[in-house]
């Protein structure tokens, strides 16, 4: 009977959110309707919150059914797509605010340069380029438009990259707590900030070369695009922050105006017949169908690797990559005959080792099926990340993508003269001798220390072989790639750990080319794992981001269906046919 009840009560409440929210999701898609493309499109794009690599979701309330934002490779996708469009003149987009990393910014600045090499023009718009790395990269971005104009009064904020790194060990000691543990080897530096007061000499170099290979990138490309010498950047970027008129006289922007005078500026040179068309709304025109047959698989894995599933919800962590769901990605992608090739995007810092291992399991499992292997970096790819992506046919980097970290380190904080301090007495009864390992109450024993050590010496060589055996590298080469070593995707091209340079475009040209697919003839591009429907993510948050995947958008019985299923296995029944929802209130009709 208690079962019947919570079960009721949980069908009440199911039912109230799914006509609330179903309401307003119709009331949102009846009064927003995308608006008609005018006879010549000039596309309107707010990057003051850059694209993700993946979608982020709805969020609680009116946004969890409310269109997703495009991801990056969609953004690209859909910058490529009017580039061939001749209702498209050109584009205007607003920049500032907090960017991603500057992979990232290399994707769409590629995007940027084949709408431009169709002949549309690009102008970038922003109030200001702030000071900090955020300047660097929303300018660096900026430097792939035809023309920069900025506010009267903003500044030209670019003074270059920076690298703050705090080092706690001085006030753990203070309040009694010791970081334990170790690392392989020298360059692995994460855990220098619990075990040292300041960098350490490999530290300082490791980094200042990630640094200085960065900004020799991007003061290149921006040099190269001003017209400039990297020389007479590198002087203006000291003399920074500008304001805008010093800017302007430098030649770093061109042209200084207010929001509302870009815009008509903008519409005079697009011409007779022109209007604003946001990116959003373009990319919800009908568009013609994909080709049929042939399609390429395209997994995308961000995200801390950890095990298991997450729970990915609507009020979920969207930060962790959780490898049960993307090896069932990986597999589904493989399974299916019309995929001829796979591109894998990973994004990622590392995480668990034996997940990271799962992943790169499922990797060589789905190569091993005879389909091409691609795999495409995004902003990082390191450690874990670098790790998974070893069986690939070819590994491609942005030259900006943070890259490498062949290395392991394991850590625990030990609490007990901190407790002590405080008059807490903590007293462990055990019935093995290191039932209390991991504790971070007690120290680790001599034998406990060389037992951990002995565990970071098994993966850092399972690590370090799996990477020469994949990557062919002497003794010598891998010495020089691993050791903990962070690189540029530039630099670790040259260390032997990538293939390429280049962006997701040109993971997808070699996934063609590998599968024998002509490289003028278009494919379609198959995204996994699926965006979840709206429906999909109220019943997330109903049941806890366990919903059962919709098989199909379309179908009208779903809803009924899914419903149904839930009563079944609360113990109750209801026939999903004969499921009808009340009519919905005016004001949502």
């Amino acid at each position: 009977m208690r079962r019947f009840v919570v079960g009721l009560l949980a069908v009440v409440g199911f039912v109230t959110l799914l006509i609330v929210g179903g309401g307003v999701a119709l009331y949102v898609t009846a009064d927003s309707g995308h608006p008609k493309p005018p006879a010549r499109i000039v596309l309107e794009v707010d990057w003051r919150d850059l694209p993700q690599e993946t979608s982020r979701g709805g969020g609680f309330g009116l946004g969890m059914f409310a269109p997703q934002p495009p991801t990056l490779s969609q953004t690209a996708e859909l910058l490529r797509r009017a580039a061939k469009d001749p209702r498209v003149a050109g584009m205007i987009a607003t920049l500032g605010g907090d960017v991603p990393g500057i992979a990232s910014v290399q994707e769409l600045r590629d995007a940027i340069a084949a709408f431009r090499a169709a002949g549309k023009f690009a102008v970038a718009y922003t109030e200001s380029f702030d000071e900090g790395s955020s300047g660097l990269q929303n300018y660096y971005l900026a430097t792939a438009f035809e023309k920069i104009w900025v506010q009267p009064s903003g500044d030209f904020g670019v003074v270059g990259l920076a690298a703050q790194v705090p080092f706690l060990k001085g006030a753990l000691d203070k309040v009694g707590v010791r970081v334990e543990g170790g690392r392989r080897m020298e360059y692995k530096t994460a855990p220098n900030s619990f075990t040292e007061t300041g960098f350490t000499p490999a530290h300082r170099e490791n980094l200042q070369q990630l640094l200085d290979g960065l900004f020799d990138l991007v003061s290149a490309d921006i040099a190269r695009a001003r017209g400039l010498t990297t020389a007479d950047l590198r002087r203006l970027i000291d003399r920074a922050p500008l304001s805008a008129p010093e800017a302007l006289q430098a030649k770093l922007i061109d042209a200084t105006y207010y929001r509302d005078e870009a815009r008509v500026e903008i519409l005079l040179r697009a011409g007779d017949g022109a209007d604003l068309f946001a990116l959003a709304d373009y990319g919800a025109l009908g568009r013609d169908e994909s080709p049929a047959g042939d399609s390429i698989a395209l997994v995308v894995a961000t995200g801390t690797i950890v095990s298991g599933d997450a729970d990915d919800g609507p009020l979920s962590n969207d930060s962790l990559l959780a490898v049960e769901r993307i090896v069932a990605a990986i597999e589904a992608a493989a399974r299916d005959s019309d995929n001829k090739a796979l591109v894998v995007r990973i994004d990622s810092p590392g995480g668990s080792y034996v997940a990271s291992d799962t992943l790169r399991r499922a990797l060589e499992r789905a190569r091993a099926g005879g389909k091409p292997l691609i795999v495409s970096f995004g902003d990082v790819a390191a450690s874990g990340g670098y790790f998974a992506a070893l069986p690939a046919d070819a590994i491609v980097a942005q030259p900006g993508t943070i890259t490498g970290s062949i290395g392991v380190f394991a850590v625990k904080p030990v609490l007990g003269e901190l407790l002590e301090s405080l008059g807490v007495k903590v007293e462990t009864l055990t019935t093995g001798t290191n039932a209390a390992m991991s504790s971070p109450l007690r120290a680790f024993t001599p034998q406990q220390q060389a037992l951990l050590d002995r565990q970071l010496d098994r993966i850092y060589a399972d690590f370090t072989g799996k990477v020469a055996a994949a990557r062919k590298l002497d003794a010598t080469r891998l010495d020089r790639a691993a050791r903990g070593r962070v690189f540029t995707g530039t630099q670790a091209k040259t260390a032997g750990l990538v293939d390429e340079l280049g962006g997701l475009d040109r993971a997808i040209a070699l996934a063609k080319s590998r599968a024998g697919i002509d490289a003028s003839r278009e494919v379609s591009l198959k995204r996994y794992p699926a965006e979840k429907e709206p429906l999909e993510r109220l019943l997330d948050l109903v049941l806890g981001g366990k919903a059962p995947r919709m098989a199909m958008a379309s179908d009208a019985g779903a809803p009924a269906r899914l419903l149904a299923r839930r009563l079944g296995e609360l113990g109750l029944t209801w026939r999903a046919e004969s499921l009808r929802l009340p009519p919905l209130p005016p004001l949502w009709r």
